[in-house]
């Protein structure tokens, strides 16, 4: 359960990390069944340079799948998001696939009009992060209007192979490296501006992604258009029989359909 500080952090600031919530054994275990999940999808145990990037990724393991309800997790959320909040998939990333060291600034979910709309990404990282080898770094408050919009210039240099952020290079603006170790877990607004820079090869990291429950044209729209796959869980989902799973999937074939003809 998030405290009252903690709550107060992830609205001000856009983000919030939750140190050491799962112990050492329980991320030793994650992580050899996250190495399964890799394995099936290269055909091959993974060699020390290959990378794949798996999604979903914790409704493929029948252990993985237990953490999207789990209380660790289930409950913050729900207090950031409301009891009917709604899945919107997961991740597994393994190496890095463009071999590049750098992931230039941007926001997951950009623009003035999606900053109505709260979507919340959790990130895992299974191995030591910090600032110079690939922690995530998060320019705080700029998930909130006007600093968002000032910011959307960044967003456009994005996919540029040298891009230029208000005269300075990306790994020069201002902004907070979210260092974690593993069993830390990184949670932030989509609306948020991040990047990361100085990738190690050797970078393996799970990601959960809630939202609140869409209640207009706009927020099918959004999900459509950035998260089309959320409008499909997966059949372990569909299956489930837990309360909690059902609650994070209600609706969502159906909203798909009607999104569809917006």
């Amino acid at each position: 359960m998030l405290t009252g500080n903690q709550m107060h952090h992830f609205r001000v600031f856009g983000f919030v990390v939750l140190r050491q919530l799962f112990s050492s054994d329980e991320v030793e275990t994650i992580c050899t069944q996250a190495d399964e999940v890799w394995t099936e999808g290269l055909g091959h145990a993974p060699a020390p340079d290959e990378s794949i990037s798996v999604a979903p990724f914790l409704e493929l393991h029948p252990s993985l799948i237990r953490w999207i309800e789990e209380d660790r997790l289930y409950v913050p959320m729900t207090q950031l998001l409301g009891q009917d909040m709604i899945w919107s998939g997961s991740e597994g990333i393994l190496g890095t696939a463009t071999k590049r060291t750098y992931h230039h600034w941007h926001a997951d979910r950009p623009g003035p009009l999606e900053l109505g709309y709260l979507r919340i990404k959790i990130m895992m990282y299974l191995e030591p992060m910090r600032m110079n080898t690939g922690a995530l770094r998060v320019i705080p408050g700029s998930h909130r209007s006007p600093f968002h919009e000032e910011l959307m210039a960044f967003q456009q240099s994005h996919g540029a192979e040298a891009p230029d952020f208000f005269g300075v290079k990306g790994a020069d603006v201002p902004a907070y490296p979210v260092e974690t170790d593993p069993g830390d877990l990184v949670v932030f607004n989509q609306n948020l501006f991040h990047a990361v820079y100085g990738k190690v090869d050797r970078r393996r990291y799970l990601a959960w992604k809630y939202a609140a429950r869409p209640t207009t044209d706009a927020h099918l729209s959004s999900i459509k258009k950035h998260s089309a796959y959320a409008y499909t869980p997966h059949e372990q989902l569909q299956q489930s029989d837990s309360p909690r799973i059902r609650r994070l999937i209600d609706g969502l074939v159906e909203w798909g359909e009607q999104a569809n003809n917006l």
